[in-house]
């Protein structure tokens, strides 16, 4: 399956995640729909915040993500593809960004520069969802480097200064419009963002995180991690060293304000599945930028909470 590059802006967005929240046990909102990272069903893809859902054919296979923007990659499995590769496939992409959807080609054409060469881009026009909210619709074309010609649709939106990205790729001449029909089922569930309480333990972590995001002192963040962490492929001491050599990640430049609204909080044993944005500005920036939870997990290690990634 086609694996996404991530923009340095998409990991400056993810690193600002790691959390600060409120007392108590969780109560479940009105709306049980539960995110796919927890409960699976296959044919329905279900994200914990931005709450939304997106539909595909069930006998598509779910794959591992290609980078902290992408939240979920599925596709069709077929005999004359290698094994992990999967046509057509769909990447569901979330990340912040101000600008508007006009401006989908600065956000993504550094991208697609790094996966594909002879890039066209053969339509790109304004739509929208079925519940009118603006989107952009864009469909392109490449060679993928090491693999075939490609053809894509892009369907971008925004809620907030949130992007969400609906990519689907095939190899077929044109994407057709059984394709079209799993971008535009986007659907979002604004019952499912409804603020719920967390256990005073794991709220003693979150404070003391969100302090020391603001220090500035690598160790002492990662301290907050687990030896056993992992996010999206990504370990402990890689994400360490990227965040050291990204001019734009809050260790570089740290938050002079944070704070979170935990949308969905379930306890499993050791572990425990967290969502939610956190609303977190930095020095010299105008506005606060909402920001998803892409790590998902944290993990009590011997009395400590930790962030435990969003492996399974």
């Amino acid at each position: 399956m086609k694996k996404l590059i991530v923009l340095s802006l998409i990991m400056a967005g993810m690193v600002l995640m790691a959390g600060f929240s409120t007392p108590t046990w969780a109560q479940s909102p009105v709306n049980d729909l539960k995110p796919t990272f927890m409960s699976p069903t296959p044919g329905l893809y279900v994200n914990g915040w931005p709450a939304f859902t997106v539909s595909y054919p069930k006998e598509w296979v779910e794959g591992p993500v290609g980078g902290p923007g992408a939240v979920f990659e599925a596709g069709a499995a077929r005999p004359d593809l290698p094994p992990g590769n999967y046509l057509p496939s769909l990447t569901i992409v979330v990340f912040p960004s101000p600008l508007p959807l006009e401006d989908w080609a600065k956000l993504f054409m550094p991208v697609w520069v790094e996966l594909m060469t002879d890039i066209k881009v053969l339509s790109d026009k304004p739509s929208q969802l079925k519940d009118g909210t603006p989107a952009r619709e864009v469909e392109y074309e490449g060679v993928a480097k090491n693999g075939p010609k490609n053809n894509c649709l892009l369907l971008a939106t925004k809620k907030d200064l949130m992007w969400l990205n609906i990519i689907l790729t095939d190899d077929k001449a044109k994407i057709g419009e059984d394709l079209k029909r799993i971008a535009y089922s986007l659907t979002f569930q604004p019952g499912r963002e409804e603020p719920v309480q967390v256990p005073p333990g794991v709220r003693a972590f979150f404070d003391m995180y969100c302090v020391d995001m603001g220090s500035h002192d690598v160790k002492t963040i990662m301290a907050h991690f687990s030896d056993r962490f992992l996010n999206s492929g990504a370990s402990k001491a890689y994400l360490e060293q990227a965040w050291r050599n990204d001019p734009l990640s809050p260790i570089q430049r740290p938050p002079t304000s944070c704070e979170a609204t935990v949308t969905v909080f379930e306890p499993r044993g050791d572990k425990a599945y967290i969502d939610g944005f956190f609303l977190s500005k930095a020095k010299g920036d105008a506005n606060a930028l909402k920001t998803p939870m892409y790590f998902q997990q944290i993990i009590n290690e011997h009395g400590e909470w930790k962030w435990y990634g969003n492996q399974k």
